[in-house]
């Protein structure tokens, strides 16, 4: 859906905007970080457009993306983590629950 811009990843972590060396990269976690979200919604996301995507959703993408570019490897080897609670935080609101 491409709601969140390489420019504003980059003013997130805090990356001069001359700085082009991992701009594919980022470009590539924003695209994993977007998908991820709109599946832990569950298609909760249906019915909005890239530009009316609410704040708290780019929020959560950006932290996502992020996370995944500050730490390129597993966070721990012995005991698997989950993502921050924020992050469920800003999404649960969106997520549409499916009974199996």
């Amino acid at each position: 859906m491409a709601y969140i811009s390489l420019a504003q990843i980059k003013e997130h972590l805090n990356i001069e905007s001359t700085f082009d060396g991992d701009d594919s990269y980022l470009t590539s976690l924003i695209d994993v970080a977007e998908l991820s979200v709109s599946d832990y919604c569950n298609t909760g996301l249906s019915g909005y457009t890239s530009s009316d995507i609410p704040v708290t959703v780019k929020q959560a993408t950006l932290l996502l993306a992020a996370h995944f570019y500050v730490n390129r490897t597993m966070v721990s080897y012995a005991q698997g983590t989950e993502i921050p609670y924020s992050f469920k935080f800003l999404l649960n609101p969106y997520r549409k629950y499916t009974i199996k």
